[in-house]
């Protein structure tokens, strides 16, 4: 599913993208956007096999967690009533980015005690630029915040955990279930035996001499389909106030053009 313009003309993130030009509030949205909606598509390639559904252990979890995230991004952009918050955001999201970026070009110009004369020459070259660049593109976002009178965070917008508190009330569940889905989901990204174990189905073979038993750990489809139930259910919602604030009503997602897994029941909410 590509995600088409969502910005139509006399709407309210047009005016937005006007108030935030040249760091398009838009921009980020459809970015959003398209990353929940190809990590879903991977999600359901993964799983279909054309006649029945195919469940890794873990592989699903990293792409639902890119699903929550990338949706909870898009309706914390929209979400606010009032213009000022929604640009404030717009801001702040542009300010995490160049710090994101930033550090990856601290961290991959580490000087190494092998490096030769022109290898570190050349990595104190690539740390003055990029400090020349985030530093003009970073006056460049705070200048733009005070033209247009709003305050801003100089480290860049909140984490996922925030974020996610953040946006409960849009998508009418509790924080503890929102932020409590995505801590689930994230945490089976990791590789953690305890887990792992935890969320999984494990069945016992044989005891062995010494205690020692042999067990077959397979995925748990009550914690995949509560899994998939979070992430189409962020993404939903992530359509429809992006739908609306963009007065895109079309991008307003049915379920008929990206629909559950075969056999999959809902099991966390019933919107």
């Amino acid at each position: 599913m590509s995600v088409p313009e969502i910005a139509r003309p006399g709407s309210e993130l047009l005016a937005d993208d006007e108030a935030t030009a040249p760091f398009h509030t838009s921009h980020l949205v459809h970015y959003a956007l398209n990353v929940s909606s190809d990590a879903l598509r991977t999600a359901l390639v993964v799983l279909a096999d054309g006649q029945d559904i195919r469940v890794p252990i873990i592989g699903l979890y990293p792409l639902l967690r890119t699903v929550i995230e990338g949706s909870a991004l898009a309706t914390w952009l929209v979400a606010p009533d009032e213009r000022l918050v929604r640009v404030k955001r717009t801001l702040e999201a542009r300010l995490s980015d160049l710090s994101h970026d930033d550090r990856a070009v601290v961290v991959a110009s580490t000087p190494e005690l092998t490096d030769d004369a022109a290898e570190r020459s050349a990595k104190q070259k690539m740390r003055r630029e990029n400090s020349k660049r985030v530093r003009s593109e970073k006056r460049r976002l705070l200048d733009h915040a005070a033209r247009l009178g709003v305050e801003v965070d100089e480290r860049g917008m909140p984490g996922f955990g925030p974020i996610l508190e953040t946006i409960a009330p849009v998508i009418g569940m509790s924080v503890g279930e929102v932020r409590g889905a995505w801590h689930f989901v994230s945490g089976l990204t990791h590789p953690s035996l305890s887990r792992a174990i935890s969320m999984a189905s494990v069945e016992v073979k044989e005891n062995n001499e010494g205690g020692i038993l042999t067990a077959t750990m397979s995925a748990d489809l009550a914690t995949v389909g509560l899994a998939l139930d979070a992430a189409l259910l962020g993404f939903k919602t992530a359509l429809d106030v992006v739908a609306v604030r963009g007065g895109q009503e079309d991008l307003a997602w049915t379920g008929d053009d990206l629909p559950p897994a075969p056999r999959f029941q809902r099991v966390w909410n019933d919107r």
